[in-house]
């Protein structure tokens, strides 16, 4: 056999012209990384809803975390897919990505909204957590990656009741007709009051007519741009349950990602959640003086009216999961949230 030896310029011609075919090979692979696009569809519209800016505020930090190998584009709110049509189009992959209530998806995932009875800062205590696995393992089972629930801290960003009366106990809300969304429902059920669904833009008349006596909001959450400060009397200035937005995703589609992407966006989710905290509590700070100026009273309870408020609004969706989720995920729920 004979073996011929190349001139030496000759031999670093060829191995440039190798080690330029493997760095076109790696380019080549980090352009495909760079390409991934998430669509993303929400509950409401961003700049109307401080909710749905927290959502806009992950996307961004997606982009900043993988440097904008990651894009998530948001296509749109109700005017793209109905709310409550929005889980179905999840779940078969129409979009990648949504945002909104918790409690949204309770029909297809009837554990969805277990943390907004968390009194922790962040609601499911973040990535890593015992009760973040524990939402991540319940979603996974309809076919959903877990991207965190998103909140102002336990004093912050929490429902509350306004009232067109004077309340200071929870006995005063018996026979009291209240508008609530899913959330709250059982908590005015179980003060003896009559719970009343309407849209959030039909409250401001039925506040005016007397149709209701009250509603329940987050009211950091464009309370004043609906103008209820004009037309409503009291705020109970105790929490009934947490607010806030889920992110989730679609788990074929989460998993079709590279390792580098998911680490990339549950980093994005962990430092969103923090973000939230100061968001939610700015946003708060800024609406109750605009609702005292417009007359709006503040009522504080008595350390055992307290007490009482909490205990009732607490067992009522407790029992509400008892009755509708899997033995194990209550208990151990329970055992992570607590009492």
């Amino acid at each position: 056999m004979k073996y011929f030896i190349l001139p030496k310029a000759l031999t670093w011609t060829v191995a440039g012209a190798m080690l330029g075919a493997v760095s076109l090979v790696a380019v080549s692979n980090r352009a495909m990384a760079e390409e991934i696009t998430l669509n993303m569809i929400g509950s409401w519209a961003p700049g109307t809803s401080a909710d749905a800016d927290i959502a806009m505020r992950f996307i961004e930090e997606v982009s900043r975390i993988s440097g904008g190998e990651i894009t998530v584009n948001y296509r749109g709110a109700a005017e793209v897919v109905p709310i409550f049509d929005q889980p179905d189009a999840i779940v078969r992959g129409l979009f990648d990505v949504w945002y909104g209530a918790p409690n949204y998806w309770a029909g297809t995932v009837p554990a969805s909204y277990v943390t907004e009875l968390s009194e922790f800062d962040v609601p499911d205590q973040g990535p890593g957590s015992e009760l973040f696995a524990l939402m991540d393992k319940i979603f996974g089972r309809s076919g959903i990656k877990y991207l965190g629930h998103y909140s102002g801290d336990a004093e912050d960003g929490n429902h509350y009741l306004i009232s067109q009366e004077k309340i200071t106990k929870i006995s005063d809300l018996k026979g009291k007709q209240i508008r609530v969304p899913p959330l709250t429902r059982d908590f005015v059920v179980a003060a003896g009051g009559e719970p009343v669904t309407l849209p959030p833009g039909d409250v401001y008349v039925a506040l005016e007519r007397g149709t209701v006596s009250g509603f329940t909001w987050p009211y950091f959450d464009s309370f004043t741009s609906f103008g209820w400060h004009e037309v409503s009397k009291y705020l109970i200035n105790q929490p009934i349950y947490r607010n806030g937005i889920n992110i989730v995703m679609n788990q074929d589609r989460w998993d079709s990602l590279p390792e580098k992407a998911h680490d990339d966006i549950m980093k994005a989710v962990e430092t969103t959640q923090l973000w939230a905290l100061g968001w939610v509590a700015a946003h708060q700070a800024t609406q109750l003086p605009a609702m005292q100026a417009a007359g709006m009273e503040v009522i504080e309870l008595s350390d055992e009216d307290a007490k009482e408020w909490r205990e009732k609004s607490r067992a009522a969706l407790w029992k509400r999961f008892e009755d509708t989720i899997d033995a194990e995920d209550y208990k151990e729920a329970k055992r992570l949230i607590g009492d």
